[in-house]
């Protein structure tokens, strides 16, 4: 039995009713993301993951960023099972898109800070590593051989890894456990017709690190937006200082793991490649 049919099993037994799939919109390996139908008619997201402690820590930072005021889906069901699945509230609107106005990308910025700040015992450092610095280095290593793999040259990684584990050794200890998505690309974030954020998506890889980082990659392919963004965040003159010291390496390290991810679940990495050996230059 595939992974989708096992979640919508999962799901049916928990909700006690069968569940009709409308659309599936995420399905790997791992884990899959179905826009479904309830028994009982309710429209809802179904999240499955095999990795049973990613899909409990989602669950604990819904709940808690809900509880602080922050726009997340709402956790209908879950069950800790095998696979694990969660039950969620649909979150209407669009995405964060290039074209959409400087208002949606500083309301973006405004709802990131508002996670940032929200406190949840347990987190992981990225990477689930022990804390920034480490996950840092445990992205470059994890990475490192299928990136290479996928064409990203090894020179553009060793000469990325100094300059991104120095940084992340000199990360103020105050920026150092803040509560990050973790995954925070445009897609992730959903907003309605006013530009305003109805909600932050996909946190199954948040984690306690560096604010910037989510920054960095919100703004990866849209860097014009930094800006609007910053201001929406409230960003001070020091962070707003620390941003334009670690943003390209950060931008380096995030597009060496997008090459080694895409080229691991077979899709094709070329873009990636020629994004991050751009940002490797730019970080030396």
């Amino acid at each position: 039995m595939d992974l989708e049919a096992r979640v919508i099993r999962a799901v049916a037994e928990l909700v006690g009713g069968p569940v009709r799939v409308v659309d599936t919109l995420v399905d790997h390996d791992e884990r899959c993301v179905l826009d479904v139908v309830l028994a009982d008619g309710t429209a809802a997201i179904v999240k499955g993951d095999l990795d049973v402690e990613r899909s409990e820590r989602e669950a604990r930072v819904l709940a808690a960023a809900g509880a602080h005021g922050v726009p997340v889906p709402a956790v209908l069901a879950g069950a800790a099972s095998s696979p694990a699945v969660l039950v969620l509230a649909p979150v209407d609107g669009g995405w964060l898109a290039p074209d959409r106005p400087d208002r949606a990308w500083r309301a973006a910025g405004a709802a990131l800070r508002a996670l940032h700040r929200t406190p949840i015992a347990g987190l992981p450092g990225l990477a689930g590593q022990r804390d920034w610095a480490s996950g840092v280095r445990r992205m470059l290593t994890y990475f490192e051989l299928t990136a290479v793999a996928a064409g990203l040259s090894a020179d553009t990684i060793a000469a990325v890894r100094p300059v991104v584990e120095a940084l992340a050794d000199d990360c103020p200890a105050k920026l150092r456990d803040a509560t990050l998505h973790g995954d925070c690309v445009p897609i992730h974030v959903r907003l309605d017709e006013r530009d305003e954020v109805m909600g932050l998506l996909d946190l199954g890889d948040a984690c306690r690190g560096d604010p910037a980082w989510d920054i960095a990659v919100l703004t990866l392919r849209s860097p014009e937006r930094l800006p609007a963004v910053l201001d929406g965040y409230g960003a001070d003159d020091r962070l707003r200082a620390w941003v334009d010291r670690v943003l390209p390496a950060y931008r380096a390290l995030r597009s060496i793991a997008e090459v080694g991810w895409l080229a691991d679940h077979g899709f094709d990495p070329t873009e990636a490649v020629e994004q991050a050996e751009r940002w490797g230059r730019r970080a030396l």
